[in-house]
């Protein structure tokens, strides 16, 4: 079992200066930091790789990886992306949404 608190807030402190240095605000709402996951490997490169993109690809606005009921919801109000490309990124696990006026939204299940 891996701590959920720990593999997140490593991520959030990896990007954190490149998102700042970016003009992006980086926020982090995790209200349980006791929740325990058994594949925290599948989820560390998950949770990385889309808020590395995020940071990558956004020219404005937050990005908020918040943790809700057995979900890691990482929420980018500066990026749209294409009903294709969010299919593309879709899989078991991981769920892309993207609206004009609303970003991108990545859920990823635990």
């Amino acid at each position: 079992m891996y701590r959920l608190s720990i593999i997140i807030d490593e991520i959030y402190l990896k990007y954190l200066a490149p998102a700042k240095k970016l003009g992006l605000t980086l926020n982090l709402d995790f209200p349980d930091t006791t929740i325990k996951v058994e594949d925290g490997e599948r989820i560390k490169n998950d949770v990385e790789k889309s808020v590395r993109k995020m940071v990558d690809k956004s020219y404005k606005g937050d990005i908020t990886i918040a943790v809700r009921k057995g979900k890691i919801v990482i929420t980018d109000t500066g990026t749209v992306l294409s009903k294709a490309a969010c299919a593309l990124i879709s899989n078991d696990y991981i769920s892309v949404k993207s609206r004009v006026g609303f970003g991108t939204e990545v859920t990823i299940s635990f």
